[in-house]
């Protein structure tokens, strides 16, 4: 796809985030206009492919599967290292002279919800799936960016997220270290540029990044604007919200997943002990809990 807008300002940053592949998976023997839509987001930095494990589990269900890059991800990446790395994909924006601020996150969120529009009219007009069961199924930060979209727009029926959720204050407070304020104050951001003469600017952009989280964490930012937490009375009782966290992951607190699906009306969040960003410390590992949590999810939709 190739749906140009203005994130950054620079030529070249515009161009190759308003770019991206979609990958479309149809089950067979079943009509293409009574076929439900999930459509996959991975978290930020993170390229599309790494929701492959989704497409066998859908398919078997007879529901159709949709996966296309997020912003700074995959062919979308100015990086090109598709390791996930977030700072590694910032790192090029600063060095373009794009400053990280706060307004980005809400920039990257609209692109997503147009995406999402985008890509569901794509497969509907060339694909022929036009049922209106549509869920929305996203990878930590994969969540958020996908939240915006089916909050204030009103896309798809169900929003369901694994190690993450829709809350973007908390998801950012949960993301920031204990040193945040520290480091993202002036004199930290003095001492980051210093640094960065001698481990290079990896250091600023670290730095940067912390005055993000921090700016979001807070009730002073305009980001909010793209909180689904603002648009929640509008989730009714018919669109169900469903997170699936790791009661011991270091990056996103289950109270916050929590706290979150108790302000959506048909809203729960399930906390499975042992799980968390990159880890499994027991029992089945994390693809093997989201396929099982996915197919108990949407198993009504099951032909």
């Amino acid at each position: 796809m190739c749906d140009p807008f203005r994130f950054t300002g620079d030529a070249l940053a515009d161009e190759r985030q308003s770019v991206y592949p979609v990958a479309v998976f149809r089950p067979e023997g079943r009509p293409t206009h009574l076929t439900p839509v999930v459509v996959g987001l991975q978290r930020m930095a993170a390229p599309y492919r790494w929701n492959a494990f989704l497409v066998p589990t859908l398919l078997a269900m007879g529901l159709a599967c949709v996966l296309f890059d997020t912003p700074l991800a995959g062919e979308r990446s100015l990086a090109r290292c598709h390791n996930g790395d977030v700072l590694a994909e910032l790192l090029p924006l600063a060095e373009r002279g794009v400053v990280l601020r706060s307004g980005l996150v809400p920039l990257l969120m609209e692109a997503v919800a147009r995406d999402l529009r985008t890509v569901l009219a794509l497969v509907r007009d060339r694909h022929g799936l036009a049922d209106d069961r549509v869920a929305l199924f996203g990878v930590s930060l994969g969540v958020l960016l996908s939240s915006l979209a089916f909050a204030r727009d009103g896309v798809g029926a169900r929003l369901l997220g694994a190690l993450g959720h829709a809350d973007l204050r908390r998801f950012a407070r949960s993301y920031a270290p204990r040193f945040t304020a520290l480091a993202a104050s002036l004199p930290g951001r003095l001492l980051a540029r210093l640094a960065a003469q001698w481990f290079g600017p990896k250091v600023r952009t670290a730095v940067d990044f912390l005055g993000v989280l921090r700016d979001l964490g807070s009730a002073r930012t305009g980001a909010l604007e793209a909180d689904l937490m603002r648009y929640a009375d509008r989730v009714g009782a018919g669109r169900r919200v469903r997170f699936l966290v790791g009661q011991d992951d270091r990056l996103v607190r289950p109270e916050d997943a929590a706290a979150c699906a108790a302000r959506i009306a048909d809203g729960a969040s399930y906390a499975v002990p042992g799980l968390g960003h990159g880890q499994s410390c027991f029992g089945p590992s994390f693809v093997e809990h989201v396929r099982f949590f996915v197919g108990t999810q949407l198993g009504d939709w099951s032909r």
